[in-house]
């Protein structure tokens, strides 16, 4: 299944900085029991990078690594087998060189320029990032018409209040945020939170 279909049908895509092996095993179980086989790993911590290679166990279960910033970590989310990674920024040099190494990048995005630049090098789903203090769902309902080839992924200050208000656009595929697995949730171990949370999201959404 090809990565917009796999965004296009889980609908959010949760986020979570995850910094020790147990809490990496435990959060990807719990994602798969809600129906959800899909998270962006952030590099938000250093300890991130030590765990990753523990998603290779889970056939089915999609995973992206996300704050990426450097070829160095385009490498890193290669060699650990991740079907995507996404920037918080554009940046040409990262976007060509994950290209040159057949591995899939969804850029960060605020502005039409950045979303002009990026469709020429080939993209065609964005992250919009900050999602929120950028416009919100108002600038991408905006956006709708002048680029109606490009899908966007909105994170940053998306939550469950304001979820469905991006998801009801045509040009929204799918809406991530660490609030879909909190800290406070990762902190406490509360797993079955977890699945309780996605599982009541999704629900809203039907």
């Amino acid at each position: 299944m090809k990565i917009k279909e796999i965004l296009s049908q889980n609908k959010i895509l949760p986020l979570a900085t995850i910094c020790s092996e147990s809490d990496a095993r435990n959060i990807t179980t719990k994602l798969i029991e809600a129906q959800c086989p899909i998270l962006e790993i952030t590099l938000r911590d250093e300890r991130v990078r030590s765990i990753l290679h523990v998603f290779q166990e889970y056939s089915g279960f999609t995973a992206g690594l996300g704050t990426i910033r450097t070829i160095d970590d385009i490498d890193l989310a290669i060699n650990n087998n991740f079907t995507f990674g996404i920037t918080p920024g554009f940046s040409p040099n990262l976007c060509s060189y994950a290209q040159s190494k057949n591995f899939l990048i969804i850029p960060g995005i605020q502005s039409a320029s950045e979303i002009m630049q990026a469709s020429e090098m080939g993209y065609s789903i964005l992250k919009f990032f900050p999602a929120e203090l950028s416009g919100g769902a108002k600038k991408l309902k905006a956006l709708q018409s002048v680029f109606p080839d490009i899908s966007f992924i909105p994170t940053g200050g998306v939550n469950k209040n304001n979820l469905k208000s991006y998801l009801e656009l045509e040009n929204v595929i799918c809406a991530g945020s660490s609030d879909f697995v909190s800290k406070d949730m990762l902190a406490t171990g509360e797993w079955e939170d977890i699945v309780l949370n996605i599982q009541n999201i999704k629900k809203d959404l039907i």
